[in-house]
């Protein structure tokens, strides 16, 4: 028994043909047009407000109100409306999308301030990753061969927010991070395999990109200043 569960690789769970998840990222970014650039220019201002280290409540709520909108999007209309069309098991990643959403949401609504800085590292890290989601996940398609009209945006598609989100974690102090951590997570090692299945060109930039994610938010914060 076990030597057949051994037999099988990633391929023979793949539910559907590689052409037609690329249709389904053609159909959608045509039926939510211009959802891409209002997307970008969400993620664009929570980047501009990271950069300059702004800690007001109404800076904190922004820079995780916008995310959440693209998670609650993206866990509603791609994954369960679409996505579960052809893929059974994407209706427990919508469920999982939804509930980021909502504690983003929640964070926002508290904007608590939190005790202390990133690391350096973790802060550069998360920079990358966030800039990395805005510019080089939407190239990695196209460039590995797949159409121009898959692209695959942040706030839109679930690759580059959740690796957007990852970076935006990486590089805050606050303790809640770990509670936003999992679900992102997850939904890289999901569709990362998923790639891998499908034998596409870029099938190890997700994980890659989550592993430093990951540990970049793992890294232990230093101190507040006053504290023993």
């Amino acid at each position: 028994m076990m030597a057949d569960w051994f037999s099988y690789s990633l391929t023979d769970f793949l539910l559907f043909a590689p052409e037609t998840y690329q249709r389904l990222f053609v159909r959608y970014n045509q039926a939510v047009w211009p959802a891409q650039i209002v997307g970008a220019l969400g993620a664009l201002v929570v980047l501009w407000l990271v950069l300059r280290r702004a800690d007001s409540r109404i800076a904190i709520g922004m820079v995780h109100a916008l995310p959440a909108i693209g998670w609650l999007w993206i866990g509603a209309d791609f994954l369960y409306q679409r996505y579960a069309v052809i893929n059974w098991a994407a209706t427990w990643p919508a469920v999982g999308f939804m509930v980021q959403g909502v504690l983003l949401l929640a964070v926002a609504a508290i904007a608590p301030r939190p005790a202390g800085h990133a690391p350096p590292a973790a802060r550069i890290i998360g920079l990358g990753l966030m800039a990395a989601a805005l510019v080089v996940m939407p190239l990695a398609g196209p460039l590995a061969g797949r159409p121009w009209g898959a692209i695959e945006t942040v706030g839109v598609t679930p690759d580059p927010t959740a690796v957007f989100t990852l970076g935006l974690l990486a590089g805050t102090a606050g303790v809640w991070r770990l509670i936003l951590l999992p679900v992102p997570v997850l939904w890289c090692l999901f569709s990362g395999a998923t790639a891998r299945a499908m034998d596409t060109g870029d099938a190890w930039l997700l994980p890659v990109l989550a592993a430093a994610g990951l540990a970049a938010a793992l890294l232990p914060r230093p101190a507040p200043a006053g504290r023993g």
